[in-house]
């Protein structure tokens, strides 16, 4: 977009700066951070390296020394096969096709067709051009093991097919595009993860452009107009819906930004002249910009589609308040105040106002197996939704026959009695509003039992209950008897009605989760049957 190229030639020479640093000329190679040269990252940067050297408002436009990089990293990628054509990805796989760096290496590639000139130029683009049936012949003798593979192998292979010519690249790709399309109905891929969401929508934008069948627009549409819902109040996504690794499991502290998605949408808004798309992309410009100096490194867009250069899309402001309720899943926000409430982990409920996290959790003391978990969310009616869970304890009596080996654990357990068997289930009825949420929470069954409530908000913060302020810092916990409890972060406030501590075994109560050590924490705490009522809402 004309608004952001000059940051993306600026954040380009800040990537190649960045690749230099780890230039060894004893192997004429990226040594990479670990202390080992790696296929992942020498093969990745000559398309940043060669963005830089092809682009004329580039420091690096035309530098020798860039060209001879590109010369020592190819001809290491040349040398990095196995006998079988695959490649080690010396972080976790062996024997791999290298999907996500064959796409870079396809962009690049691009680049220096459509840009050599020289004799130098052009002896390297023939050089690469034989290097790629290298990277083709990985893609085929390869495979994949996760969702997101088949959709980043499939945009590779194609490619790599309209750069080669080779059909078993394009007869792999079908293989995996005929499985169908892994997204539901609410414009969710398979892994539920911003990280994959990304390389999923790419992908598909990807393959668009190698086959120009516009059905591959459709699904990243969908999950761009999802990932407006994810969007924090200070910009972050939300990710503790994810089902991969960037779901960072109850730590309040995690922060992820959408920058990587601005290829998605700012080219989505050439593609489709969507307003909304073009609004965002400013916003992830402006975001990269003020966590990095510069914007996102993506000169090779502009490189391979010259025309975003020139492009000034119309603009409307996208919907940033929203509520909407997926299966398993609640999004509601106003203003700079969101509530998420989930199934699928202890943390269920999550309040977001500006910079301050809290996230909720619930266990009780009942055989160890009580720690809430929704098993699934039933809307009630306008903003209120019922979860619920039950828990079972029994013991057992003495085999009735004697067993046929006195090994506990190969003994057949349905020969014994069971003695008092005895249930707990947690009924909790969630209402949510503009600047607060409310917690309707009920037991049936087991009586006596000690729980707590468990409030985790980000460290360090600013406690006060009746009258006394209190440092909330990351890894400490308090309790409190009556009042209302107010944490602050900075100008962000939230306040939790009615504290009661009625016993104090809460960190370490048996059956709970861990503690969250970069949490400041807030138990409430009594003993069931409960009948409870608790508020968290905005000062």
């Amino acid at each position: 977009m004309k608004a952001h190229y000059k940051d993306i030639v600026k954040a380009n020479e800040a990537a190649i700066r960045w690749t230099l640093k780890y230039y060894d000329p004893s192997i004429k190679a990226l040594g990479g951070p670990y202390g080992y040269a790696s296929y992942g990252m020498n093969s990745g940067s000559l398309e940043t390296l060669v963005s830089g050297y092809y682009c004329e408002d580039s420091r690096y436009y035309k530098d020798d020394d860039i060209f001879e990089k590109m010369n020592d990293i190819l001809a290491y990628c040349d040398h990095a096969h196995r006998p079988n054509y695959t490649i080690d990805m010396m972080e976790s796989n062996f024997y791999t096709g290298p999907l996500f760096e064959c796409i870079n290496l396809s962009r690049a590639y691009k680049i220096m067709a459509g840009y050599a000139q020289t004799d130098r130029e052009k002896d390297l683009l023939i050089r690469y051009h034989k290097y790629l049936y290298k990277a083709g012949m990985s893609l085929v003798n390869g495979g994949i093991h996760t969702p997101n593979h088949r959709w980043i192998g499939s945009a590779a292979m194609m490619m790599l097919y309209n750069i080669l010519g080779m059909p078993e690249l394009k007869a792999m790709a079908d293989g995996f595009l005929n499985e169908g399309v892994d997204m539901d109905e609410n414009g969710e891929w398979t892994e539920r993860s911003a990280m994959y969401n990304e390389v999923c929508d790419t992908s598909f934008i990807n393959l668009y452009e190698e086959t120009k069948d516009i059905k591959y627009l459709d699904p990243v549409k969908r999950n761009l107009d999802l990932m407006f819902t994810y969007i924090e109040p200070n910009f972050t996504v939300f990710t503790q819906n994810s089902n991969r690794k960037d779901k960072m499991e109850g730590d309040v502290a995690n922060v992820v930004y959408p920058g990587f998605f601005y290829f998605d949408y700012a080219y989505m808004a050439y593609l489709t002249g969507d307003p909304y798309y073009a609004s965002f992309a400013d916003d992830l410009v402006k975001n990269i910009k003020e966590r990095g100096g510069t914007g996102p490194s993506v000169l090779w867009m502009y490189l391979i589609h010259p025309q975003m250069k020139d492009f000034d899309p119309v603009r409307k402001p996208y919907p940033k308040s929203y509520n909407v309720f997926h299966t398993d899943i609640v999004r509601r926000k106003a203003d700079d105040l969101s509530i998420t409430l989930m199934t699928r982990s202890p943390n269920f409920l999550f309040i977001q106002k500006g910079e301050l996290r809290c996230f909720v959790r619930i266990c009780a003391s009942f055989f160890a197996v009580a720690q809430f978990v929704p098993e699934k969310i039933t809307r009630m009616g306008d903003d209120t939704y019922y979860v619920s869970m039950k828990a079972h304890g029994e013991y057992y009596g003495p085999m009735t026959v004697k067993p046929a080996t006195p090994v506990w654990k190969d003994m057949d357990k349905s020969l014994r009695p069971v003695v008092n068997p005895v249930d707990l289930e947690y009924c909790i009825t969630v209402t949510m509003e503009d600047r607060k949420v409310s917690l309707d929470i009920k037991t049936n069954g087991c009586d006596r039992v000690p729980y707590k409530v468990e409030f985790c908000f980000t460290a360090p913060c600013t406690v006060i209950n009746n009258k006394k302020t209190y440092e909330g810092e990351a890894g400490r916990f308090l309790t409190f008897c009556g009042n209302d409890v107010e944490i602050a972060r900075n100008e962000d406030k939230l306040i939790i009605n009615d504290a009661f501590s009625n016993h104090t075994f809460h960190y370490c109560m048996r059956g709970s989760v861990p503690q969250c050590m970069d949490a400041f924490t807030v138990y409430y705490t009594d003993f069931t049957n409960v009948d409870k009522k608790i508020e968290i809402m905005v000062p």
